[in-house]
């Protein structure tokens, strides 16, 4: 009770107030001692006080309380009075809560509108690790290890239906378009990485960026490629692939649709490629550190498939190839040449 501000209390608030109304009903032995100790203060609002007394008594007692008829006369009207002021109060309070608790959703709604349609969604398949993706449009993304896969949250609401890609992925976009020569709003895919964007409305394809280089294999469909360093646009017809250098510029290079996506059975195909490209490969895929003891070793190139299923089967088949030994130190793998 010592921390209401009784001082302040207009007659509405005594009758509104639990531990003054205990008192009154009960008289009990610590709320008298409180509220004649109050009472002795003499405060302003004593008035207040007396009302609420009566009023309470009045309702409360079962026998008439002497007072003059004028003292009921002014006594039931102020009892109105209070009532009234009362229920102001209480319909004014109510009103506050409904709007500020209308306002809180509001916001709160505001905050969660706006946290839906800025923020991102990332998925990472880790070292050694692939990783099945599906998006809200009903696409298919199949992480390769040691990637990242980005979009909108509000995917579905955006004009275009766009990803970011770190590492390599195999593509099935889901085809929304039915007449190519109208494309509406949220039909067309869009799939990005530091050095290309790729745009198509279905299709399957496989994306690898790695270490500023860019790979693009189209298998099924029809895309369209854009070096974001150099502006230039291509088009691709299945079976088609194209590579960007660093300066996002078109390269020449010996490989098939077929070599780019051997990794989504678990190996490798190589033709006349050398041993530090398929050591970096290694490196990417599993977070090694892979050391030669003989730089020659790395400009050995193989030909065939090498199992990438496992860290183990790579490195045994290397070590068979190169007729190397192999030391594991952490983090760190060291190649000895035996000879």
């Amino acid at each position: 009770m010592t921390n209401k501000p009784y001082n302040s209390f207009q007659t509405e608030d005594f009758l509104a107030d639990e531990d003054f109304l205990r008192f009154v009903k009960y008289s009990y032995s610590n709320d008298v001692m409180f509220w004649d100790s109050w009472v002795l203060e003499s405060p302003e609002n004593i008035k207040s006080y007396h009302e609420a007394l009566i009023q309470l008594k009045l309702i409360l007692s079962d026998r008439e309380i002497e007072v003059s008829p004028s003292f009921r006369e002014n006594l039931l009207m102020d009892i109105n009075d209070s009532i009234n002021r009362f229920e102001r109060k209480r319909k004014n309070k109510l009103r506050t809560r409904i709007w500020l608790s209308g306002a809180a959703s509001i916001i709160l709604v505001a905050t969660y509108v706006s946290w839906y349609f800025m923020s991102t969604v990332v998925i990472r398949a880790g070292y050694a690790e692939n990783r099945l993706v599906h998006l809200p449009d009903g696409s298919e993304v199949r992480l390769n290890g040691n990637s990242v896969l980005s979009y909108p949250r509000a995917f579905n609401w955006k004009p275009r239906r766009e990803v970011s890609l770190d590492g390599e992925a195999y593509f099935k976009v889901k085809h929304l378009n039915l007449t190519p020569d109208q494309i509406k709003r949220g039909e067309l895919f869009v799939a990005v990485t530091n050095g290309v964007s790729v745009q198509v409305l279905g299709t399957e394809f496989n994306l690898k960026e790695r270490h500023n280089k860019t790979n693009v294999t189209l298998i099924n469909g029809k895309i369209q490629v854009q070096s974001k360093k150099t502006g230039k646009q291509y088009t691709l017809a299945p079976g088609n692939l194209i590579d960007f250098d660093e300066k996002g510029d078109k390269v020449q290079r010996k490989e098939t649709a077929e070599t780019q996506t051997a990794w989504l059975s678990g190996k490798m195909i190589v033709n006349q490629t050398k041993v530090s490209d398929i050591l970096r490969e290694f490196e990417d895929l599993y977070g090694y550190k892979v050391i030669l003891d003989s730089p020659a070793l790395g400009q050995k190139k193989i030909d065939g498939a090498i199992s990438i299923r496992s860290e183990e089967s790579l490195l045994f088949t290397l070590k068979n190839i190169l007729n190397v030994d192999i030391k594991k130190e952490g983090n760190t793998i060291y190649l000895k040449n035996r000879n």
